[in-house]
């Protein structure tokens, strides 16, 4: 419990939008904490513009949002200065739906979102459901991989279910698999987020047609060691994405800056990879500013 607690003190204390506010973020996180337990039900969340999210005590992968703005900053800030009402967000291991909400709430640009387990599923629905873009968002309730199929995903570790190695054993789930290829049309123009806890190689190779068309603007890809376990380091992962035309940057959202990296990510957690560098530089500076209502009113 300690360990967990300074965690997230840490991160609140170094997270870009609280640094000028950190007393502050601290009063809040306390907050939350003594409220959500007081009232045991999910709250409610107002987020970025007229965008919300529903969480609670426990839900991780959007508390990280309350506390700081942003949970993934730099990656959500991208999609929301990068993406554009003309493309389609493709949501791979949407989860309980951070990023389907920014794209189809904020931005306003239609999305399909895949996540495996049906009582994700149902979680990614209420989400949509609360901020009314369900005219805006295509729910898949599959998995993604390199050949259509089925496969086995456990399904009690919250953000971090995964493709099951051990097949049918306790607190798995059988999902039906499908490939990006099978799902998408090469005309249309694309902006993928993929997060699927080690399975990204695979995800890739089923995706191949769609992701070496020009129509495919970016990639957010979660590239943090976990892909070994299949068989593939995060090495392989980011030779087999540069092959399709790909460009590896670093984004700074306070200054809109885009810079070219000689490798993937090695901080850990995301890389960015973009098909023209000069279009998404140009993009980025030229994007709205939002109001982040989580991040204490800031516009960013």
């Amino acid at each position: 419990m300690l360990k967990q607690l300074h965690s997230i003190t840490k991160f609140i204390l170094t997270h870009p939008l609280t640094r000028q506010n950190k007393l502050k973020a601290l009063i809040s996180f306390g907050r939350w904490q003594i409220a959500a337990r007081l009232l045991g039900k999910k709250v409610i969340v107002p987020w970025v513009e007229d965008a919300s999210f529903i969480t609670a005590i426990g839900e991780t992968g959007l508390t990280g949002n309350l506390y700081t703005g942003f949970m993934e900053y730099e990656d959500m800030l991208f999609l929301l200065h990068a993406l554009r009402t003309d493309e389609t967000f493709i949501d791979v291991g949407a989860n309980i739906g951070a990023f389907t909400i920014l794209a189809s709430k904020v931005v306003k640009t239609k999305s399909i979102s895949f996540e495996p387990l049906p009582e994700t599923v149902d979680r990614l629905k209420d989400q949509i459901q609360i901020n009314r873009i369900n005219d805006f968002v295509s729910v898949r309730n599959k998995g993604v991989g390199d050949k259509v199929g089925a496969l086995f995903f456990t399904n009690n570790n919250d953000t971090i279910n995964k493709v099951s190695l051990a097949g049918g054993v306790d607190n798995t789930t059988k999902v039906e698999v499908t490939t990006l290829d099978e799902e998408l049309d090469k005309d249309k123009k694309y902006f993928f987020k993929i997060d699927v806890e080690g399975f990204e190689y695979n995800v890739i190779e089923g995706g191949k047609n769609i992701l070496s068309s020009q129509n495919t603007i970016a990639i957010i890809i979660e590239l943090n060691g976990s892909g070994e376990e299949f068989g593939h380091s995060n090495q392989d992962i980011h030779e087999k994405i540069i092959s399709l035309n790909f460009t590896p940057v670093a984004y700074e959202p306070l200054s809109r800056s885009l810079h070219i990296l000689d490798s993937y990510n090695k901080n850990g957690g995301n890389t960015i990879y973009v098909k023209d560098v000069d279009l998404i530089k140009a993009r980025c500076k030229a994007a709205p500013s939002r109001c982040v209502h989580t991040a204490n009113d800031i516009f960013i």
